[in-house]
């Protein structure tokens, strides 16, 4: 059973709902992409017992809290398959089986699915081949979400090409932790206690672990910490993007979406209910012959912004859920800007 720990922290109500519109978005587009093919009782019936139950889950969810939403999401579906089913040109492909891949496949070939949210199986003569599509439903103007990892593994597994890699990598999570020590000792001193090294049960008693809910004169401190993170991978991408400027941008491919080159991004806007625009994209259209650019990191800022042709990937330090721990994750996200 899906729950909401906190109904009072507004980032993680938004969190759940993105992500439950997302699986009842993704498989309505399955559905009708299915029916296309003519293989809709199939693709029903290939659904694991527990998936209507999860389905109703999601609904109950976004009924909560954009009931509004829930009835607009048939509707999106209906414009965005259609698109996909036309721009792609899926109509003269025999197709023989379409799935929700993260809910329902499991396979050990794993660079055929990475950021895959449905596929769709079909045959070229006697081989078997595959359609792969990312599909995301997000806010007008809104950045895309592509990958979200622990940045104590960021640069050795995004970057792990260059001989640095692993340096960069000790030297940022000894940041990390000292970062993270130097903010508990201003918190403290802000009560007028010792920190030792943990936010004990004291704190969590009177003060919240939520940065959403933390005290303003509290928050330039929290995103001091975060700055600081932020500045170091920063400097780091600046020294690999200048040590091998082909290989760095072939790095940012799997960061932007794209961690194998045969997906097809499919990128969805709404506003106030209302589909507002479908981006429909392949790897070539994106990155072919574009140029990159790491932006000036922003006074206190936590995110880093790279211009790829006509994206936007934006590299944000986060805190995993409560910023009393040593864990912080990266969330990449795109925006097209031109």
């Amino acid at each position: 059973m899906i729950k909401i720990n906190d109904h009072s922290n507004q980032i993680q109500k938004s969190a759940m709902l993105n992500e439950c519109k997302g699986n009842i978005f993704e498989f309505i587009v399955t559905q009708r992409l299915a029916s296309y093919s003519n293989l809709e009782a199939q693709f029903l019936y290939s659904l694991p017992p527990n998936y209507k139950t999860r389905l109703l889950e999601y609904e109950d969810i976004v009924r909560e809290f954009d009931p509004a939403l829930l009835d607009k999401l048939p509707e999106f579906a209906k414009i965005v398959s259609e698109k996909i089913w036309q721009e792609c040109d899926l109509e003269n492909l025999n197709f023989k089986q379409w799935n929700v891949i993260g809910k329902i496949v499991a396979t050990n070939e794993q660079d055929i699915w990475n950021e895959t949210d449905i596929v769709g199986s079909f045959m070229e003569g006697d081989t078997l081949k595959y359609k792969t599509f990312s599909l995301k439903l997000s806010k007008e103007h809104s950045y895309t979400n592509t990958k979200s990892a622990g940045v104590k593994s960021f640069v050795e597994k995004y970057f792990y090409q260059f001989r640095e890699a692993k340096t960069f990598q000790d030297e940022l999570n000894a940041l990390v932790d000292k970062s993270f020590f130097q903010m508990g000792h201003k918190l403290y001193e802000l009560i007028g206690q010792e920190f030792k090294g943990s936010f004990d049960d004291n704190w969590k008693l009177h003060y919240s672990e939520l940065p959403g809910e933390i005290s303003p004169e509290m928050k330039p401190i929290l995103f001091e910490n975060y700055n600081n993170i932020a500045l170091k991978i920063y400097s780091v991408l600046l020294f690999l993007s200048n040590e091998d400027a082909p290989l760095f941008k072939k790095s940012l491919f799997t960061l932007c979406g794209f961690g194998h080159p045969d997906i097809i991004q499919v990128n969805c806007f709404h506003s106030q209910n209302s589909l507002k625009n479908i981006d429909v994209k392949t790897f070539d259209q994106l990155f072919n012959n574009a140029q990159f650019e790491i932006q000036p990191i922003k006074e206190l800022s936590s995110s880093i912004e790279i211009h790829i042709g006509d994206l936007a990937l934006q590299v944000r330090v986060k805190p995993m859920n409560k910023f009393t721990l040593p864990a912080y994750k990266i969330n990449c996200s795109i925006k097209v800007i031109k």
